[in-house]
């Protein structure tokens, strides 16, 4: 495999919460990154470890067409990494044209500005284990896209179309599908994990918009950016074929959220009171993505939440004091 070391990475959404986690292990590989995005929140963990100071970062807004194709004309990326996404899904079903926008529009015009450059070796492209839309199997990568609201529909298209752009233009695309993934940097806190971290800190009770029985995976951020760069150096090695395909990524921690604050309360030796709104809506029951196709390439979910949680709690605290 050739070196990687000073291929230049363009990380779409890259000051996000995912985002923050990957560059920083680019960083540490070596590469040359490029960050865009248009949020510049200071306490997200992109700025807060000054990631900003060691990259390139571009305010690009990836609904723009003609923003986004002015930019890559003036950058000759190796790898694209697209991230960039309106990623809440009570959010998008609050404001579907929004999501639709970003999600769908935003990876056409990426995808669009990536055809017209030269020799990208690999784009990997986040899609979700919502694009699957509601069952009670566990997902395969053959399962059928079939979201029936705005976010999971908002996925559903977005992975279709990155699949488009591999089948009918020939770049070089890989598709990404994580279950919830939870970590230092997440500061949506209706999400369960950050949510448990803002109660125990601000000692106060954690608000649950399920009955709590909704089933889904916890996948540690780090994690997921070390399987980010797995596949950028799948791209690149002629022995593999990556390129066309989607990977499910997983976690053995496939659990209800009450399963999770129970499991999350053995783990710091400390009760956490919660209340059940049961207010959610449209929200899928069960998700579980099997993930064998990614371990035959050699990744594997290395961090178990029951002992990761004390050290993420600890950098909520920082961030909430």
């Amino acid at each position: 495999m050739e070196s990687m070391v000073k291929q230049t990475v363009v990380v779409t959404g890259g000051a996000g919460f995912i985002g923050g986690h990957l560059v920083e292990l680019l960083l540490k590989n070596k590469f040359k990154v490029i960050v865009i995005d248009i949020q510049k929140r200071c306490k997200s963990y992109f700025f807060l470890n000054k990631l900003d100071k060691k990259v390139v970062y571009k305010y690009v807004d990836i609904r723009n067409k003609q923003q986004v194709e002015r930019f890559f004309k003036t950058i000759h990326p190796t790898y694209v990494i697209h991230l960039a996404a309106q990623p809440i899904v009570t959010d998008a079903y609050d404001h579907p044209y929004d999501a639709f926008e970003t999600n769908i529009m935003g990876t056409v015009n990426i995808l669009e500005a990536c055809r017209k450059q030269l020799n990208i070796k690999g784009i990997i492209v986040a899609s979700s284990d919502k694009a699957y839309g509601k069952t009670k199997k566990t997902y395969t990568e053959e399962s059928p896209l079939q979201g029936d609201h705005p976010y999971d529909v908002s996925k559903s298209c977005e992975d279709l179309i990155a699949y488009t752009y591999f089948k009918t233009y020939d770049l070089p695309i890989v598709i990404t599908r994580f279950g919830n993934v939870y970590g230092e940097g997440d500061l949506h806190f209706d999400r369960i994990v950050p949510g448990i971290c803002q109660a125990l800190i601000k000692k106060m009770s954690l608000p649950i918009r399920s009955d709590g029985t909704f089933v889904r995976d916890y996948l540690y951020v780090k994690d997921v950016a070390k399987g980010y760069l797995l596949l950028m150096e799948q791209c690149s090695d002629k022995k593999t074929h990556v390129k066309g395909e989607a990977y499910n990524f997983s976690s053995k921690d496939n659990l209800t959220v009450l399963a999770m604050i129970q499991k999350a309360e053995r783990s710091l030796k400390q009760h956490i009171p919660y209340e059940i709104l049961n207010i959610a809506r449209n929200e899928i029951p069960y998700q579980h993505l099997n993930d064998q196709k990614i371990r035959t390439l050699g990744w594997k979910n290395s961090v178990r939440f029951i002992d990761i949680l004390p050290l993420v709690v600890n950098w909520y605290k920082k961030v909430l004091k």
